[in-house]
């Protein structure tokens, strides 16, 4: 009988049945992200400007081959950097600047309530989560909240606006409930409790921090002799 195509003894052949249709699974959703289309022709749903991909967030000495820290995959976690590089290769690259001395995200401002793509991509960076007590909700999945409201200043500033997921947004923007948020310059938000309780909650630091060479201090003793 005629071989398979594929032939005895090869990668194809020797891939489990669980890993050709993974393989399946992993060209359709391609095919639905690159064209922005599900299997039935209908745009995906847009979330903050965006419609559905895959977001890692590299170095750019790692991206450059010049060291292998690992990388973060949204809504994951880590992984090697050779991953992370692969899978850059085919992708659309955005500058993401941070703070080099604590590794967040610097500002960016708009004069419109509803933030352009800019000031978007930045705050979901800087707040990759929600930014209520001991929540995990990723942030391209929560609303976007003044801290101090529009009406008042007619400015969206990116010191000032948290991601909050839609039920503990209704929390804090429902008086009668008592909780009180208060947004911080360093970019975390303390949180009242209705009984007077406070907690602050820091978001994570996407970017690498630089840590200055050591320096020995001057000897000024001199030789006893």
């Amino acid at each position: 009988m005629p071989e398979d195509a594929a032939g005895a003894g090869s990668p194809e052949r020797d891939r489990t049945v669980g890993q050709r249709r993974a393989d399946v699974a992993v060209d359709l959703f391609d095919h639905i992200l690159h064209n922005g289309l599900d299997w039935l022709g209908r745009r995906l749903p847009d979330q903050h400007r965006r419609r559905p991909h895959v977001e890692v967030l590299i170095p750019i000495n790692t991206l450059l081959g010049l060291d292998d820290e690992p990388c973060q995959l949204t809504g994951y976690g880590p992984i090697p950097a050779e991953q992370a590089r692969l899978i850059a290769t085919d992708g659309t690259w955005r500058r993401l600047l941070t703070d080099p001395t604590n590794g967040a995200v610097l500002e960016a401002s708009t004069t419109r309530h509803d933030p352009g793509t800019l000031v978007s991509e930045t705050l979901l960076a800087a707040h990759p989560t929600c930014d209520w007590i001991n929540c995990n909700r990723p942030a391209r999945q929560c609303d976007r909240d003044h801290g101090i409201p529009f009406t008042q200043t007619h400015t969206t500033n990116l010191a000032d606006l948290r991601t909050y997921c839609e039920y503990h947004h209704i929390i804090k923007d429902t008086p009668a409930w008592g909780w009180k948020a208060t947004n911080n310059p360093d970019g975390s938000t303390t949180l009242t409790t209705p009984t007077g309780h406070r907690y602050t909650t820091i978001p994570p630091r996407p970017g690498p921090i630089t840590t200055p060479p050591y320096t020995a201090p001057p000897d000024n003793d001199r030789p006893p002799f």
